[in-house]
């Protein structure tokens, strides 16, 4: 049983992230076999170093991803089609690569991600789990302890919207969540300090709005509160070229 498996002890706070990538290089490397079962939870627990929480949030994630499937009674296999991060990462580098030769192209995936992140809100309205929820309203509570702290603040909230994506169990939807925060918020947080600096206040609001208006599934507040949201995130159409080197910023790979 996955013998050949090689992982390194996680030494990051948010140790399920490292758990995942260490699985999807292996399963990507060869090390794990299409169809073949993965370790038990106690022993990847031993192997990697961490607690059983971080294992089975980086197993549900890989999950989602489609990399593995998880049958109650039955020890997670790694999945028969598993090249779906494969195809995530070279959207990610061509966008990447698109916004650094044409300025436009970051307005239009800014106007793509408004529209994904309505059908986010809905789809998870209709499918979020109260874990799901626990786990947004922890990450809330992060937020408000850092929202003097711009370079703090945005990982959580890049964080807190992935954790909705991944709330609507729908693998598309993650991917397209985890590719946008990847390019636009990491890439850009430099530019994003500068120009508005007390945006985590703002936006923390916006956010709490947009949580209890899921939870409450009604369609009408979710539609008002991912509009408040957009509105308040347009600052992006204000900057300007001319002005902000915003292309020396983009590196080659935008997760860095």
């Amino acid at each position: 049983m996955a013998a050949n498996l090689k992982v390194t002890p996680i030494k990051k706070s948010r140790v399920y992230e490292e758990v995942v990538d260490q699985m999807k290089n292996a399963i990507f490397e060869g090390q794990l076999k299409a169809g073949e079962s993965l370790p038990s939870e106690r022993q990847l627990c031993e192997m990697f170093g961490v607690g059983r929480p971080a294992i089975r949030e980086a197993l549900r994630t890989l999950n989602v991803l489609g990399l593995i499937e998880v049958v109650a009674g039955q020890p997670a296999r790694v999945s028969k089609e598993s090249s779906l991060t494969y195809f995530f990462d070279v959207m990610r580098e061509s966008l990447a690569l698109m916004i650094k030769l044409n300025d436009d192209k970051l307005n239009h995936i800014m106007e793509v991600r408004t529209f994904v992140e309505l059908g986010i809100a809905h789809a998870a309205a209709k499918r979020a789990t109260e874990e799901d929820f626990a786990e947004l309203e922890n990450l809330i509570k992060e937020m408000e302890a850092n929202d003097d702290d711009f370079f703090t603040y945005f990982p959580l909230a890049a964080e807190f919207h992935v954790k909705l994506a991944l709330a609507t169990k729908n693998s598309i939807f993650y991917i397209l969540e985890k590719l946008f925060y990847d390019i636009l918020h990491k890439g850009y947080m430099p530019i994003m300090n500068k120009h508005i600096p007390k945006g985590p206040k703002k936006l923390l609001e916006l956010n709490k709005t947009i949580l209890k208006a899921i939870k409450s599934k009604n369609p009408e507040r979710i539609n008002k509160a991912m509009k408040d949201h957009a509105s308040a995130e347009s600052y992006f159409d204000s900057i300007s070229p001319e002005n902000t080197d915003h292309k020396a910023i983009i590196s080659d790979d935008p997760t860095r």
